[in-house]
Order: structure tokens, then C-alpha cells, then sequence
């Protein structure tokens, strides 16, 4: 399904770049448009819709909370269920071996992409391919393997070969890589099942997806058990901001500006067990947190680090409500967009991942698989332009719309059009056909009439939509 979504994306990253003939700049007298006069827009699109409040001034009930805490852990174990563990993986299943099967499951991951690929720029040919295929280390595989259990450091990319080299399918195009699988955010558990020959690279298994990430960035714990006490978070915080970043500080490299991206959590620590002074200084005004970081060896340390108390975080989960979603939202509008986590950004799925991850849910990562999650589901397909505004008509805003290859958060709708928030490759303006499809690759707010690369709207592309809590 990810190589399919890839082909059809870099289809349309391959259109011609022009112009987008139908951007408009935000301007009317009211104080938003003061504020965003500069701030290019897709059309109809106005300056008031750039802002959250906006948006969530037209949702009845909008801070009603929609699922409690224990009704989401039940939504995400349901998740699993649904899905199954080729999508999302019980991570405490894993013994400290696995067999031979692990050779099959590299190998599924890993075959060479057909077509003309490059990298900086030059034109790989076969022997590049096959050093990847020799750096997969598949002759070290045995009947048994060791299992090691590990956490991220900071955010990492998952890989479908163990390289950084970015491969594109244009010379001068390096926004899109076909071998970034996804991006892991900091602290988050992960099971490593194999290592690269020259031992750079991991095999392991987060809690939605499996692939090569750099072995500098997982910290292993001496043992199963020790690794299961720590993936428990009783007092936490969400990372609630597009992104925080911490403090300078010259006594931790590891920490020193260290950027959380929204959605991280981490381990608060209780007022009565915070030291007097955390990298000598006094922690007043600071949460105190906790933080892996990675030793020389390879393994965890635990370290403290503070956090000022103006940066986005919330204490424990967000509570789950309509306002709450459209407000996560739009603090990632205007970034850039990351295929599969490039450039430290995110992509259509991994923007809804980030956004629902603030609530405690668990969802899987690509946007075939989140269009499958068990909750109401209003099916598309078949479905006239007439009949899909009928569905539209009675969709919560903060609902997911899935179209093929692409998801959106539903905002609502302003005068017969139908909004929504996403990180797009890009689309084409109403009326208009292939080959005007612009490279927008940012978080934008648009309406369903802008058109894919094969010039059908994304309204006539829907094929379903997603609204998590409300009973079918």
C-alpha cells in the first residue's frame, strides 16, 4: 500500500511547478486580516478562517468531552484488534529471541524500487542496490536471534534500508525520498530485532511501524523487564505545541536544545522528589522532567531536564473534545510538509498521528490504514457529489476524511463549501486539470473543490470519513 501511495505521489510531484494562479492574499478590514494581509491563502479561503477560533465558534457542544480516558484505551486496544499486527504491534508480545522469520520480514520491506532514482543529484545504478541489500545483514540471521528492547532519544526517521542517503525520483528533487518509511517521536518504546552489517543501523518495531532507524538514536535497557517499567507514565506530560524545545544548557548534550515534537510524552517528576538544583540551576518556574538519553555504550540513562513553564505542553492526556482537535490542528499550520517525516515535518497521517496523540490515542500511522480505524464510519463510495455534501452535512469538524492516499481533519462548512486543515504534497485549484497541480508541501487550510493530479476534486475522491466517539 506505501509503495502504491508512493508511486501516486511522486506522479503528482512530478507535474509541472507553476504558479498557483488562484492564491489569493488575505485581506479585509477586520483584525485578522491585519494580521495575515501578507499571508498567501487558497482560494475562498478567507482571513478569519486562518484562525482556530473561528472554526471552533461554529461547533455546537464544542468542549463537551467526547471519550474519557478509559474509553480511548479501550478504542486503541480495539485498534489493534481491528487491524491486526501488521499495522500495529503489541510490543510486550516480543520474547528475548526471534526466529527465522525474521529474514522474511526485512525482506518484505526492502525491495529495490523499478524506475531511474538518484541521489545528489546523480543517477543510481545496480551496485548501489546492492550495497543496501548487503547492509541488510540477512547471513547473520539464525534459527534464533537476540531480542533487545530500546527508546528513542529524540525524533528519528524509520527507513526502509539502513542509509541516510536521500533517493529521489527527480535529480533536483529532495523533498521526496523514497525510502523514508516514517518518523518515531522522542521517548517512544521500540523492540530492536536486528542490526545492520556495519552496525549504524537498528531493525525494530515501534508501536505502528517496523523498519532500519539509526542506532545512535535508540537507548537499550539491560533487560525486558526494566524497559516494561519505564514505557509506564503515571505522571506525565504532553508535548501540546507543534513543537517545544528545551533550554541551552553546557551540561547535557544530549538534552541541550533538545526539540519535542507534539504528541511526545514524558515522565514528570513529583514536586516533592525534585532536586534542589538541576543543571545547577534552582527549578523555579520549570517543570522537571525526565528524559532518556544515550550512553557511549549504547545503553539508557535517565536524566533530568527542565522545561520552562511557557512552553505548550499539558499535564497528562488533553481531554478529548471537538474545540480541543481543531485547535491542535491549526498550531501546525503553515509547516512545512514532511513525506514519511522528512525534514523534521509532517506529513497528511502523521499530522492527524500528532494531533490525536495529544488525547491518548493510538493510531496507526499511513493514511490507508487510519481510514480503517473501527469507530462510525460514512462510506463514500458510490456516492454522487450531491449525496457526499448530504454526508458532509452531518460530519463532526475534527472528523478524518479519507481520500486515496491522502487524509484530512474536517473543519465545517462556510457558505456551501466544505473545509478542511492538512499537510498537502499539494492539488490543483478549482477548474482546473493536471497539469497546473502546484507543490504547495505545506499545512494549509483549503476547501474540497481543489482537485487531485488526475483532475477529479478531492470532494469526488472521498472514500470515507472517520469520527472517533460518536456512536454508530
Amino acid at each position: 500500500m506505501k509503495k502504491l501511495y508512493a508511486f501516486a505521489m511522486s506522479v503528482l510531484m512530478a507535474c509541472t511547478v507553476v504558479s498557483y494562479p488562484d492564491t489569493v492574499f488575505a485581506a479585509s478590514p477586520s483584525d485578522a486580516s491585519l494580521k495575515y494581509s501578507q499571508v498567501p491563502v487558497a482560494e475562498h479561503v478567507t482571513p478569519e478562517m486562518l484562525q482556530a477560533q473561528y472554526w471552533v465558534g461554529r461547533i455546537q457542544n464544542a468542549n463537551a468531552v467526547i471519550l474519557s480516558q478509559d474509553q480511548i484505551q479501550s478504542f486503541n486496544i480495539a485498534t489493534r484488534e481491528t487491524l491486526g499486527s501488521g499495522v500495529m504491534y503489541d510490543l510486550s508480545s516480543y520474547g528475548d529471541t526471534i526466529g527465522s522469520e525474521l529474514k522474511n520480514l526485512i525482506e518484505s520491506q526492502a525491495s529495490v524500487p523499478s524506475g531511474e532514482w538518484y541521489v545528489d543529484g546523480k543517477a543510481l545504478e545496480a551496485a548501489y542496490w546492492q550495497g543496501l541489500q548487503n547492509q541488510l545483514n540477512l547471513g547473520n540471521i539464525g534459527s534464533e536471534n537476540p531480542v533487545r528492547f530500546g527508546v528513542t532519544v529524540h525524533r528519528t526517521s524509520v527507513r526502509s534500508f539502513p542509509t541516510k542517503d536521500v533517493v529521489t525520483d527527480e535529480a533536483t528533487d529532495l523533498a521526496y525520498d523514497i525510502l523514508q518509511e516514517t518518523a518515531l517521536l522522542c521517548n517512544e518504546p521500540v523492540v530492536v530485532l536486528h542490526e545492520s552489517a556495519n552496525g549504524l543501523w537498528y531493525y525494530a518495531v515501534s508501536g505502528y511501524y517496523r523498519g532500519w532507524v539509526p542506532a545512535a538514536d535508540i537507548a537499550l535497557f539491560q533487560n525486558k523487564t526494566q524497559w516494561e517499567q519505564a514505557r509506564v507514565h503515571r505522571d506525565f506530560l504532553v508535548v501540546t505545541g507543534s513543537r517545544v524545545r528545551l533550554e541551552q544548557t553546557p551540561y547535557s548534550d544530549a538534552l541541550s536544545e533538545l526539540e519535542l515534537s507534539m504528541g511526545t510524552v514524558m515522565d514528570l517528576i513529583k514536586k516533592e522528589q525534585i532536586p534542589a538544583t538541576v543543571f545547577e540551576r534552582v527549578p523555579m518556574n520549570n517543570y522537571v522532567i525526565k528524559l532518556p538519553t544515550r550512553q557511549a555504550d549504547g545503553m539508557v540513562k535517565y536524566e533530568y531536564a527542565l522545561l520552562p513553564m511557557n512552553r505548550d505542553v499539558s499535564v497528562g492526556y488533553l481531554p478529548y473534545t471537538r474545540a480541543n482537535v481543531v485547535t491542535q490542528s491549526f498550531k501546525m499550520l503553515g509547516d512545512t510538509y514532511g513525506w514519511g517525516g522528512m525534514l523534521n515535518a509532517r506529513d497528511c497521517s502523521s499530522l492527524t498521528y500528532e494531533v490525536y496523540k495529544c488525547f491518548g490515542f493510538q493510531l496507526p500511522r499511513n493514511s490507508g490504514d487510519q481510514g480503517n480505524i473501527p469507530c462510525l464510519t460514512y462510506d463514500f463510495t458510490g456516492k454522487t457529489t450531491a449525496q457526499r455534501k448530504q454526508i458532509l452535512d452531518q460530519l463532526k469538524p475534527g472528523s478524518i476524511l479519507n481520500q486515496p492516499g491522502h487524509i484530512t481533519l474536517y473543519l465545517g462548512k462556510v457558505d456551501g463549501r466544505y473545509y478542511v486543515i492538512n499537510s498537502t504534497g499539494g492539488f490543483a485549484p478549482e477548474g482546473s486539470g493536471a497539469t497546473s497541480t502546484a507543490r504547495i508541501r505545506s499545512v494549509v487550510i483549503n476547501d474540497l473543490t481543489v482537485r487531485r493530479a488526475n483532475g477529479v476534486s478531492w470532494l469526488d475522491s472521498l472514500q470515507k470519513a472517520k469520527e472517533i466517539g460518536t456512536p454508530a
